[in-house]
């Protein structure tokens, strides 16, 4: 029997056929992939600080890093005198922003504000008429230039031009959760980190009568906060 002969279209059919099986055996056939990455270095989380110092009428400065949130006392106080009724009796604030974060906001509040009367200190226990409530002992906070006697805004209270009024509605009785000062505009005060807001804090009594005042003694707390 003689020998076919190979065509040119059978050998070509012949190296389809051989190059398929290269590939399904895999030992011959190569596939290429492609790459490509980028890496982030040194990725950290690091906080700044947030801290808050008030120097109460021009003394000593206290700092809320040496502080706790429920008030160890190191903090001096405000107010140290009597109350006549109808007279408005003033104490100056610096706050300072002492950390590298800035403040959005500056809070204020107060806390366990108490009527009582002042037999320990008199020696009598003699009192006249009702006693008032906190809520007779009208507040007001005014944000001023650091002479604390030009005007900027009133952050608490009844605003009227850059001053405030003081009056019933706003008192004591009622800031007692935190709650944000204002400053030009009626926009929230912020606080910059080593930036400065000064402030005149103003009570007047709303009572009766003078009398009424006799042998009393009003203690309470003001909280001043900040927030990032």
């Amino acid at each position: 029997m003689g020998k076919k002969r190979l065509t040119s279209k059978t050998y070509l059919k012949w190296l389809i056929v051989a190059g398929v099986l290269a590939v399904i055996g895999g030992g011959a056939g190569t596939f290429a992939t492609f790459n490509a990455e980028v890496t982030n270095q040194g990725n950290t989380f690091a906080n700044g600080t947030l801290f808050l110092a008030a120097t109460p009428n021009g003394g000593t400065t206290c700092h809320s890093e040496s502080d706790t949130i429920a008030n160890s006392g190191t903090c001096t106080f405000l107010f140290n005198t009597t109350l006549t009724n109808g007279v408005t009796s003033t104490a100056t604030l610096q706050l300072q922003n002492t950390g590298t974060i800035n403040a959005s906001d500056i809070k204020f509040k107060v806390g366990s504000c108490t009527v009582g009367d002042n037999s320990g200190a008199t020696g009598s226990s003699v009192t006249f008429g009702t006693a008032p409530a906190c809520s007779d002992l009208q507040l007001a906070v005014q944000e001023t230039q650091s002479d604390f006697s030009t005007n900027v805004y009133c952050a608490y209270g009844t605003v009227s031009g850059n001053d405030c009024t003081i009056d019933t509605g706003h008192n004591l009785g009622g800031p007692t959760s935190l709650t944000t000062l204002l400053t030009t505009g009626a926009a929230t005060a912020d606080l910059a980190s080593t930036a400065n807001r000064y402030y005149v804090v103003k009570i007047k009594p709303n009572v009766a009568s003078d009398n009424s005042l006799q042998n009393r003694k009003v203690t309470f707390d003001l909280t001043w906060h900040l927030d990032q």
